[in-house]
């Protein structure tokens, strides 16, 4: 392994990452999503093999992580939409609402 990167274990997997701050921080913070991921879904069920394990934690993560997509347009969406409302409010009482600028 060379000066420039950390190892970690996952089920029996070394991950390699560079040793960049910033990368290795977020790399660092991934691998213990999944890990407690993993740990969830072998609680459930201890006979699964690794392989099924790794399969099920990263479906389980991938679709938190669509719910999260979903939910974040939905936000931005209602968000567009009340500042689009509050726009229109604004216009109708101000005065000289009905002026046109270029």
């Amino acid at each position: 392994m060379s000066m420039n990167q950390t190892e970690y274990n996952i089920l029996g997997c070394t991950i390699r990452v560079k040793s960049d701050e910033d990368k290795n921080n977020k790399a660092l913070a991934a691998i213990n999503l999944l890990r407690d991921e993993i740990d969830k879904v072998k609680e459930k069920n201890s006979s699964l093999k690794d392989s099924d394990l790794a399969v099920l934690s990263a479906l389980n993560l991938a679709s938190r992580c669509l719910d999260t997509e979903a939910d974040y347009k939905d936000s931005v969406f209602a968000l567009k939409s009340g500042i689009e409302d509050a726009l229109q409010y604004v216009e109708k009482v101000s005065p000289g609402s009905m002026q046109s600028f270029s």
